[in-house]
């Protein structure tokens, strides 16, 4: 990232974000979930369909030193609710367009690509490092096939 700032770091379709957009971007956002209590070991729900933002959301959570919990949107309502209930996630990232399918949880709801007016007050040099080796970085359920889905 230092050595070539301007260099294409991801592309989604026609859009794409240099390493310096992208890394701005997922600090602005990482410094948004700390304020809403994202820290380590703290499971971040990220719903969303591949695209810019939710390579972006899955760096700011890393970021802010919390957990990525990737639920994917072709998942019936039911085990997102059970999923988000269980692991914990006290926030959940998604796209706008997704809303109506997400179920009624106690996860606070950031929308990727309408909400960005939240973040764009935050600072944009990196947060401090809080997580370590030893705290999770990302949560993956089973399909539950013999039962239950575990984390």
């Amino acid at each position: 990232m230092q050595r070539t700032p301007d260099a294409v770091a991801v592309v989604s379709g026609s859009e794409k974000l240099t390493y310096s957009q992208l890394n701005t971007r997922a600090n602005q956002f990482a410094h948004y979930l700390r304020k809403q209590g994202v820290g380590p070991d703290v499971l971040v729900g990220i719903c969303a369909e591949r695209s810019l933002e939710m390579v972006v959301a899955i760096l700011a959570t890393v970021k802010a030193g919390g957990a990525y919990l990737p639920l994917d949107p072709a998942y019936p309502s039911d085990r997102i609710e059970f999923i988000l209930h269980d692991a914990g996630a006290p926030v959940l990232l998604m796209q706008q367009r997704l809303a109506p399918t997400m179920p009624q949880c106690a996860a606070g709801l950031f929308c990727l690509d309408s909400d960005w007016g939240l973040v764009a007050s935050e600072s944009e040099q990196n947060p401090t490092r809080t997580a370590t080796p030893e705290n999770l970085a990302y949560v993956i359920y089973t399909s539950g096939s013999t039962g239950k889905p575990k984390g």
